[in-house]
């Protein structure tokens, strides 16, 4: 007589893990917590807030407006013309100015008649206070340096006064202007505070 029954291999048992989802768990909780303090530390080394003092910026920023810096700029990318940077003042590095770049390594800068000229060509401002009142230059701008100005012109302790900014001295880019809301781009934690005189 032929047996028809089938025969298999016996049941293979899995080793019983009892805290095996308490393992996955923590696991997954370790990653959103690494997660979170890498965001923190390039939060803390990537932006710093600051307290404008002063009117030379007015009118793109009016005095006790809090501006978020992005200070990774100054390593990660060539300076535009019309941005708004943070730098330590050349006459006294333990105060923080902010201005405008106006021109760049390399090219020339005049100011005369209420205009700014760069390479022999007015600028088109949109951003002033006022026309200016000075005349300087005209000057060639270091390899090593940018021209910076208030946008308050005439009543802003900026380049035409102390020379170009060394590129040595800016702490980064300011990017947004918290209160009131302005997003800083270049046109064509406790504040310190920031000096605009």
């Amino acid at each position: 007589m032929v047996d028809s029954t089938l025969k298999s291999d016996p049941p293979s048992r899995t080793p019983v893990r009892p805290f095996a989802w308490l393992w996955r768990t923590v696991i997954v909780e370790l990653r959103h917590v690494a997660y979170v303090l890498v965001w923190v530390f390039v939060i803390q080394h990537a932006v710093a807030g600051f307290v404008v003092e002063g009117a030379s910026m007015e009118p793109t920023l009016a005095n006790h407006a809090y501006v978020i810096v992005d200070t990774l700029f100054p390593a990660t990318r060539p300076f535009r013309r019309g941005e708004v940077i943070v730098f330590r003042y050349p006459r006294n590095p333990e105060v923080e100015y902010v201005k405008r770049v106006i021109a760049l390594p390399g090219e020339t800068v005049a100011i005369a008649h209420g205009a700014v000229f760069v390479n022999g060509e007015p600028l088109a401002e949109r951003y002033i206070h006022e026309p200016t009142r000075y005349f300087w230059g005209p000057a060639r701008v270091p390899d090593d340096s940018v021209f910076v100005l208030g946008d308050n012109r005439n009543s802003s302790s900026d380049s035409h006064v102390w020379g170009p900014l060394p590129a040595s001295l800016v702490v980064g880019r300011a990017w947004i202007s918290v209160a009131p809301f302005a997003i800083l781009a270049a046109e064509a934690p406790s504040a310190a505070p920031l000096v605009t005189r």
